[in-house]
């Protein structure tokens, strides 16, 4: 069994990979008294994982954006009040990062804090959100406005999981991935570029447990979201505003691979990066991830949506620009006309580009 383990000044925690999801289960119920959080639509997929637990004792969530929200928070706390949970109980949690977020943040502050675990059954999931602690809801249509740090006291990856993953959803979890494989190891690029099939990805196990130690490196060594951790927002910033910017109609992990192919035109255009090396990651988007034409039809609206990122502070923003493969930097830049312009002639000269 392959096992990661992570350092927290919270606690430390582990990421163990598991065949058997049903054992895991048994195991959990036998040691405490458990309660359980459970997307909806992996309960009905997975029916026989859960035939055993009385549904009374599970909080079931549509894991809709719209739902991630204060709201569904308190409703989760105000079930477990209704069962009368303790500090003493643990709550096991199975689905995505929606169902993720509401959990840790629910978790974390009733009772000041109850210990919950996690079976990510999400590609996005397993290869980012699971490990790091770091949670946010929304606020209106503001994403990830209200948060906290609180990690799970072990998490559980099954890629048994995956079998019944949509094609988007998978892609969602390759955006991710490929951030990580750009942060650190340029093998681990190369890797996936030369990777023969990625969705589904009979080596996918290999790429989560290549991307969550690059990821854990990271928290590790900034753990609450100083200056390092910034170089795990790559893609992010232009890609949560491109998400807020369709009403979430275009996914996380779609919206960061775009939102990394616009900061490494960006990249190229400020005289960082290379030509040939944007052009090699982009020829891998359009080969594996992006097949339809990103229209941004009202650009001051985009740039006002960029503009509340939490990670723009007096009117500038900190993107994460590529300088070569796998090696990044934090680069501030005024949230101005100079900035628009640089959009505005990425979306001229990449029109077309991912719809051929």
């Amino acid at each position: 069994m392959n096992r990661i383990d992570i350092k927290s000044s919270l606690y430390d925690y582990s990421v163990l990979f598991i065949d058997n999801v049903k054992q895991e289960i048994d195991r959990l119920n036998k040691e405490e008294k458990v309660t359980y959080v459970i997307d909806r639509n992996v309960y009905n997929l997975y029916r026989d994982y859960f035939y055993e637990i009385d549904v009374d004792n599970i909080y079931f969530i549509d894991a809709e954006e719209h739902k991630k929200n204060i709201e569904t928070c308190m409703d989760l706390i105000n079930f477990w009040q209704s069962i009368h949970l303790k500090k003493n109980w643990k709550v096991i949690c199975f689905g995505g990062g929606i169902t993720q977020d509401i959990t840790t943040f629910a978790s974390n502050i009733y009772l000041r804090n109850i210990d919950w675990y996690f079976f990510p059954t999400t590609l996005l999931a397993m290869s980012d959100s699971c490990i790091g602690g770091k949670c946010g809801i929304n606020l209106g249509e503001l994403k990830n406005q209200l948060g906290v740090f609180y990690p799970p006291k072990k998490i559980y990856i099954c890629e048994k999981f995956l079998d019944t993953l949509p094609e988007t959803d998978y892609i969602n979890g390759w955006g991710e991935i490929l951030k990580f494989s750009l942060t650190e190891n340029k093998e681990f690029f190369e890797k996936i570029e030369n990777e023969k099939q990625l969705i589904p990805c009979p080596n996918i196990n290999d790429y989560l447990y290549e991307g969550l130690l690059v990821k854990k490196n990271v928290v590790e060594a900034d753990e609450f979201d100083g200056d390092l951790r910034r170089i795990l927002n790559y893609g992010h910033t232009f890609g949560h505003a491109l998400e807020a910017y369709t009403h979430n109609e275009i996914p996380h992990g779609k919206g960061v691979i775009w939102g990394i192919d616009v900061v490494n035109y960006i990249s190229v255009k400020l005289g960082i990066l290379e030509p040939d090396i944007y052009q090699e990651v982009k020829k891998l988007i359009k080969e594996s991830f992006i097949r339809e034409e990103i229209v941004i039809d009202d650009v001051d609206r985009f740039m006002h949506i960029l503009s509340t990122d939490k990670k723009v502070k007096n009117n500038t923003v900190y993107l994460i620009l590529l300088e070569r493969l796998s090696h990044l930097r934090i680069q501030p830049l005024e949230l101005d006309q100079n900035l628009e312009k640089l959009f505005v002639q990425y979306l001229e000269e990449t029109h077309g580009y991912y719809s051929n």
